[in-house]
């Protein structure tokens, strides 16, 4: 029984530990998302091409490229604590 608490223990501590980062992290993602959101409908918007028009690609490929570094990220922090669960269950199967 102390097994599972020491993991139980160990994935808490990490997820408390990682909980600034996390959160940082989601907050990027969010206004990256609205940034891409705001940029798609003031391109939509505009019916020329300009160099304004080009901004807003950018904007586009900017936040999107916030998004998916900022998910892999997340995913990784999660995938960490997951691989820490699998070795104890390995172990003790």
């Amino acid at each position: 029984m102390t097994d599972h608490a020491s993991i139980k223990d160990t994935i808490e501590f990490m997820l408390k530990q990682f909980k600034p980062e996390r959160y940082a992290y989601l907050v990027v993602s969010t206004v990256s998302f609205l940034l891409l959101l705001i940029c798609i409908v003031l391109f939509i918007i505009e019916n020329s091409m300009s160099a304004k028009n080009l901004g807003y690609v950018a904007g586009m490929v900017g936040s999107g490229g916030a998004i998916s570094y900022t998910t892999s990220q997340l995913l990784r922090m999660w995938r960490d604590c997951i691989d820490i669960l699998l070795q104890h269950i390995k172990e003790h199967a």
